[in-house]
């Protein structure tokens, strides 16, 4: 499951990336990418694992829940 936020600040356009994704250990991570739209490269990718897809989820949606807060609006949506 990946979203992908964005919102303008000061003229500027960022980007908020959550996606939730099994590895092949059975463990859920959860990965954070942020930044600007006009770099080649993200300002920080932050990687996240739990042992269940609840817990993981839980977070997911405070991040997200966060995020709207801010200013973020709903760019894109994808489940895998």
């Amino acid at each position: 499951m990946k979203i992908l936020l964005n919102r303008t600040v000061n003229k500027r356009e960022r980007y908020y990336c959550l996606e939730l994704v099994a590895n092949l250990f059975g463990e859920f991570l959860l990965i954070r990418t942020y930044g600007g739209c006009r770099r080649a490269k993200p300002t920080r990718i932050i990687s996240q694992s739990f042992e269940t897809y609840v817990n993981a989820y839980r977070v997911w949606e405070s991040l997200l829940e966060n995020k709207y807060k801010r200013g973020y609006t709903l760019l894109e949506e994808k489940y895998d």
